[in-house]
C-alpha cells in the first residue's frame, strides 16, 4: 500500500488505553426542551442530542469511552488547507464588529494540516459502527492527500466513492483556470456491511427506457415472446456519484451568514443514503448546524462539536426554531444539551450571557 510521509507523522498518534484520563469531562451548560413534554417515544423521552463546545481532538476521545462503534455516520466539512480565515460580521446591541468564524491559515504548513486531519480521522474509525459510514467533505487543495490517509487508516478496500458536488451557481472570477465549481466529498465504510440505501431523484420529464433484468450475473435486456426489446416510461433515476446541487446563496431562506454553509438538500442527501431512522448522526467540525438541523428533521440522533462559540450559537438558535415551527407535534421534537468543559475562557462567556443574547451575524464588509 501506498501511504503518506510527512513531518511529524508518527506510527501511533494517538493513544486509545486510559481514555477517562485523557482529557476533561464534559458539563451540561444548557438543557434545551421543547415547551410540551415528549410522552410518546420512550426513546426520545431518554437520548438527548449532544452539541459540544470545545477542541474537536479532545471530544472525540470523550466520546470514545461510551461511544466507541456506536456512531452510525459521521460527516465533517473540516477546513480545506484554503489558506483563509474566514470572517463574519456580529452586531450585538450597538456594537458592530468584524471576527473570525474559523481559521484555515496553516502558514502553507501542510505537515500539520494533515496531522490534525490523521489524528481525527483514527478516532472517527473508532467511533463508527460496524454498518457506519464516513464522510470527509474536502476540495481541490487537499483531497488527494486525504484520500492516501483515508486508505492507510480503513484500508483501500472501505473505499465507498468519491462523490462530486457540482454547485453550478458559484461565481467565479478567475482568468488563468477553468472556473472551480466542485468539491469532492470522500466515502469511506467500516466494514462491509455498511448502511447504503438507495436513493433516486426525478427526471425533468419522462423517458422510455429499455427494461433490464438481471441472469446468471449479467444484465440482460427484457424481451417479449416475439424476441422485441421491451421498454418502460421512468420519471425519475438513481443517484449517481456527481450531485448536482447549488451553493448556498444570501436569497435563500436557509441562510446563516456562516462563510462555507452547505447546502441543506447536499446533507439530506448525505443522511438519507448513509443511515435510517434513529440512527446517530456526528459532525465535529457543525459549523452553522446545517448537519444537525437536517439530522433532526429526519428523525436522527445526533452529535456536534465545534470550537466556535459562534457556531454553538447558530447551531442552537436554528434548531431551536424548527423546533419553535414543529411546537404543535412535540412527539417529533428530540430535546438537546450543550455541553462544554469549562475552561476560564468557556466561563467568561457563559457568564456575559452571550447565548441569551440576540446577536445579528452576517457576512464582513
Amino acid at each position: 500500500m501506498v501511504k503518506l510521509i510527512w513531518e511529524g507523522k508518527a506510527e501511533k498518534p494517538v493513544n486509545l488505553k486510559d481514555l477517562k484520563n485523557k482529557f476533561l469531562n464534559y458539563y451540561k451548560i444548557f438543557e434545551v426542551h421543547p415547551e410540551k413534554k415528549i410522552q410518546n417515544n420512550l426513546d426520545k423521552e431518554e437520548w438527548r442530542n449532544k452539541l459540544f463546545w470545545g477542541n474537536n481532538i479532545e471530544v472525540l476521545y470523550h466520546l470514545l469511552n461510551n461511544f466507541k462503534g456506536k456512531v452510525d455516520l459521521i460527516y465533517i466539512d473540516p477546513p480545506f488547507f484554503s489558506g483563509s480565515n474566514y470572517q463574519i460580521k456580529i452586531k450585538d446591541n450597538d456594537n458592530v464588529y468584524n471576527t473570525i468564524a474559523y481559521l484555515d491559515h496553516w502558514e502553507k504548513n501542510l505537515d500539520s494540516y494533515l496531522q490534525m486531519l490523521y489524528e481525527r480521522i483514527i478516532l472517527f474509525k473508532e467511533l463508527l459502527s460496524q454498518t457506519g459510514l464516513l464522510f470527509i467533505h474536502l476540495d481541490w487543495h487537499a483531497s488527494h492527500y486525504v484520500r492516501l490517509i483515508l486508505d492507510e487508516i480503513f484500508g483501500e478496500e472501505r473505499f465507498i466513492n468519491n462523490i462530486i458536488w457540482y454547485y453550478y451557481n458559484k461565481y467565479s472570477a478567475g482568468k488563468r483556470n477553468l472556473p472551480r465549481a466542485h468539491d469532492d466529498i470522500l466515502v469511506y465504510s467500516k466494514s462491509n456491511k455498511y448502511t447504503f440505501n438507495e436513493l433516486r431523484i426525478p427526471r425533468k420529464k419522462p423517458k422510455k427506457q429499455l427494461m433490464r433484468e438481471m441472469i446468471n450475473g449479467v444484465l440482460k435486456n427484457v424481451k417479449d415472446k416475439n424476441g422485441h426489446v421491451k421498454y418502460r416510461i421512468v420519471t425519475d433515476k438513481k443517484v449517481d456519484d456527481v450531485w448536482r446541487i447549488p451553493c448556498m446563496q444570501p436569497a435563500s431562506k436557509e441562510w446563516s451568514c456562516f462563510p462555507t454553509q452547505k447546502h441543506h438538500k447536499l446533507l439530506e442527501r448525505i443522511i438519507k443514503l448513509g443511515s435510517n431512522e434513529e440512527d446517530l448522526i456526528a459532525d465535529f467540525f457543525c459549523g452553522s448546524g446545517t448537519t444537525l438541523l437536517v439530522a433532526d428533521k429526519l428523525n436522527r440522533k445526533w452529535i456536534g462539536c465545534d470550537i466556535s462559540a459562534y457556531s454553538i450559537y447558530l447551531s442552537r438558535k436554528r434548531i431551536l426554531n424548527f423546533h419553535n415551527k414543529i411546537s404543535n407535534t412535540p412527539e417529533n421534537i428530540r430535546r438537546f444539551e450543550i455541553l462544554t468543559n469549562f475552561t476560564e475562557e468557556h466561563k467568561k462567556v457563559i457568564n456575559s450571557g452571550f447565548f441569551e443574547k440576540e446577536i445579528i451575524i452576517g457576512r464582513k464588509n
